[in-house]
């Protein structure tokens, strides 16, 4: 009778166990899953920064060049009032 007993324990301690596994793996999986699209989501935030960045680079030649034409009219213009 306690060879049984201990056997039913041994089983019923084996089942537990390999549950606890299971649930474990579906949990290891569910990180790695979200390991990826976390990576994804960074991935996309990172080219939209780049996309930014270049807009702002064209942005800013632009201004320059406008303020530079801007300031060679007004020079023109100055120095077609002195002549």
């Amino acid at each position: 009778m306690s060879d049984d007993k201990n056997s039913y324990e041994n089983n019923n301690a084996i089942d537990d166990l390999k549950k606890s596994a299971e649930i474990k793996d579906r949990e290891i999986s569910e990180l790695k899953k979200r390991v990826e699209d976390e990576k994804r989501l960074n991935q996309i935030h990172l080219t939209m920064i780049r996309e930014l960045q270049a807009q702002l680079t064209a942005q800013a030649r632009l201004g320059i060049i406008t303020l530079s034409l801007l300031s060679s009219g007004r020079n023109r213009y100055i120095w077609l009032q002195l002549r």
